[in-house]
């Protein structure tokens, strides 16, 4: 497995961060580390987009960090806690897009991939986030 592209949960917010600020987007607000909230929340013109992100790894500041990479179980269930505060950011903001970041790389892919048309199915956008700044837009 590639370690470079392992990112961590803050380092795709920034990655894609840096992306949303370059398509004019405004950052409205963000969470790094342990925070709690919208991971990122983004306006242009009078759209809104709440982002739920996750990484490949946990922090190297992490207390639960064990190995170098989440398996394909934490993926999974790290994966279905954001499809279900996308469901209910969609019932909290109606008028808003919602969407889910995973860092791009083929170990995701394999795990997830084919599940990125169910959500987008259920109106949840989906970005793959590339350690050289690339990001992929599914929805």
């Amino acid at each position: 497995m590639d370690e470079a592209t392992q990112l961590t949960e803050d380092k795709t917010i920034e990655i894609l961060m840096k992306y949303l600020k370059s398509e004019k987007w405004t950052i409205e607000s963000y969470c790094l580390g342990q925070k709690r909230g919208y991971d990122i929340v983004a306006t242009k013109e009078k759209e809104k987009l709440i982002i739920e992100v996750k990484g490949a790894k946990a922090d190297d500041k992490s207390p639960t960090k064990k190995r170098t990479h989440f398996d394909s179980g934490q993926i999974k269930t790290h994966f279905g806690k954001a499809v279900i505060k996308s469901f209910e950011t969609q019932n909290e903001f109606p008028e808003s897009k919602v969407a889910i970041a995973h860092p791009d790389n083929e170990y995701l892919r394999r795990v997830i991939g084919s599940l990125i048309k169910n959500i987008n199915n259920a109106g949840i956008i989906h970005f793959w986030v590339n350690v050289s700044g690339k990001v992929i837009i599914e929805k």
